[in-house]
């Protein structure tokens, strides 16, 4: 065999080169030596988004774990020539891994060797924020349903605002139901949205109700007496009070209550005449009226179990009765009528401060019988009458400040049976006017906040009563099942029933209560 010899470079060149280079590695005759390490370099790529995590984690054989994230490259340097084994860990759970795992990789030494995992995972759910809103006089009074697709449906308020979650992105189907009749979803019901993956996407419902004519129907009273008012503290908890002669020549008063479904007698009592009623709630209610044949005026409570008598708080010097009721809260109640001294009716003002009734001054310069009262807040209060003094006898509107009564309409002529309003700038009373050729002529006075005016109405004879859900929106009874109606511009004119109709109250615009003589409860729903 040739020998080789080790050959050195010379001086000069190493110069010019910068270093000094053997270029045998081995004299006398050995072999090259090979390196006995490489490289794994790992890759992972990732469709979509793993939900709640950073990455994953690799290790090589039983190696330490490494972190890796959900698109990258890592290199695990100096692994041992041979084969060996890659696994990927801390896959979140609904992603899924192609391929083997662990794999089999054979390294080389001074070599590099990659090896790829490709994890698809399912993009996250979207939300969807959907917006209600509801404009009109007559808003669908029970509220609506929505239903995501195929789910079940979610009762929702007029206007609310739903977060509805766990949506896959794409095409869906969102329908608002329960709508009701007079009421207009602007745009597609059922609509498609289309959701984006990991982002929110509002949909607004818009929804409006304008003013719809209402029908009202004859419900069973199961009574025969003549009922002259209605209240309710919600639309399944509405009481009406009356009376009834009986064939002993007497008077009975009764007291109904509708649950919502049917109307039931909480109360029946003998020798007793019951005008008018209110509450603060359904469980604190009021009744007044006074004994056909004695004096002194009547007023008895409803605490939800049972009707009690109030203990008799005025003298027997004069001969009193109760005409109506009304209250800003249970410790702010107003109870009016007449008290007739032998010669006319007066005045009769008591008021209850939550701890006692006590009688109420009238003013000095008139002091009408009253039959009703109405007001916007405890320092805002009116009550409505006629003073048989004057000649001719004047209507009178007496208004309460918080201090004292003071007259602020006197006309006449007028005869005023009933007040209402929905605000302190919008307050309706109303009667009848009488002539000198005694004819009779439906009277409708409002008051706007500045001052009192007559407004133009169609003459149906005597008004009883007023009520209404919003200034456009406004309910008058009268005689011969006459009724009323304003909606902010004009006034029309119905007949509902034949009988007289002496009271109207109503939980919302579209749920309408009309009572009257001979056991008439009307009902008006859209």
């Amino acid at each position: 065999m040739e020998s080789r010899e080790c050959v050195r470079s010379s001086p000069a060149r190493a110069v010019a080169t910068g270093a000094v280079a053997f270029v045998c590695l081995s004299c006398g005759g050995g072999d090259l030596v090979e390196p006995d390490t490489g490289d794994i370099v790992v890759r992972t790529t990732t469709a979509g988004v793993p939900a709640g995590a950073a990455g994953y984690t690799v290790s090589v054989d039983d190696g330490e774990p490494r972190t890796i994230g959900p698109n990258e490259a890592i290199t695990v340097a100096g692994v041992e020539s041979g084969l060996h084994t890659v696994e990927l860990a801390a896959v979140p759970e609904g992603c899924t891994l192609a391929g083997d795992n662990p794999r089999t990789v054979t390294v080389t030494g001074g070599g590099s060797v990659e090896v790829t995992f490709a994890v698809a995972c399912p993009p996250p759910p979207g939300a969807v924020t959907v917006t209600i809103s509801t404009t009109g006089t007559f808003p669908d009074p029970d509220g609506y349903s929505l239903q995501a697709d195929r789910a079940p449906e979610l009762p929702v308020e007029v206007n609310a605002t739903v977060v509805l979650t766990d949506f896959s992105p794409g095409p869906h189907l969102l329908q608002l139901n329960g709508v009701a009749p007079n009421c207009t979803v602007t745009g597609e019901n059922p609509r498609t949205i289309d959701v984006p993956a990991s982002a929110a996407l509002t949909v607004e419902f818009m929804i409006t109700c304008p003013l719809a004519t209402l029908r009202f129907t004859e419900m069973a009273s199961r009574t025969r007496a003549d009922l002259p008012d209605v209240w309710g503290a919600d639309a399944n908890n509405v009481f009406v009070v009356g009376q009834i002669d009986e064939s002993d020549g007497g008077t009975a008063s009764v007291v109904l209550r509708y649950d919502g479904t049917v109307w039931t007698q909480q109360l029946r009592q003998q020798n007793l005449v019951l005008r008018a009623i209110w509450g603060s709630s359904a469980t604190d209610v009021y009744a007044v009226g006074f004994p056909p044949f004695a004096t002194g005026a009547v007023l008895i409570h409803y605490d939800g179990n049972q009707w009690a008598p109030i203990r008799n708080f005025l003298s027997n010097v004069e001969e009193f009765a109760f005409e109506s009721i009304w209250g800003s809260s249970a410790t702010d109640i107003f109870a009016v009528g007449s008290a007739f001294d032998g010669l006319f009716g007066q005045a009769l003002l008591v008021h209850y401060d939550g701890t006692e009734w006590r009688r109420m001054l009238p003013p000095e310069s008139t002091s009408p019988s009253l039959n009703d009262v109405w007001g916007s807040g405890p320092t805002d209060v009116y009550a409505i009458g006629r003073d048989e003094v004057p000649s001719p006898a004047e209507g009178v509107i007496l208004r309460y400040d918080g201090a004292a009564w003071s007259p602020v309409v006197q006309e006449g002529g007028l005869l005023l049976n009933g007040i209402w309003g929905s605000s302190a700038t919008d307050v309706f009373a109303v009667g009848f006017d009488v002539s000198e050729e005694f004819e009779v002529s439906s009277a409708v006075l409002h008051f706007d906040g500045l001052a009192w005016s007559r407004l133009q109405v169609p003459s149906v004879g005597v008004l009883f009563e007023v009520w209404g859900s919003t200034p456009d929106d406004v309910y008058v009874v009268g005689e011969e099942g006459r009724l009323l109606h304003y909606d902010g511009a004009i006034w029309t004119q119905t007949r509902p029933s034949r009988q007289s109709l002496l009271g109207v109250w109503g939980s919302s615009a579209a749920d309408v209560f009309l009572v009257g003589n001979r056991g008439t409860i009307l009902h008006g729903v859209p």
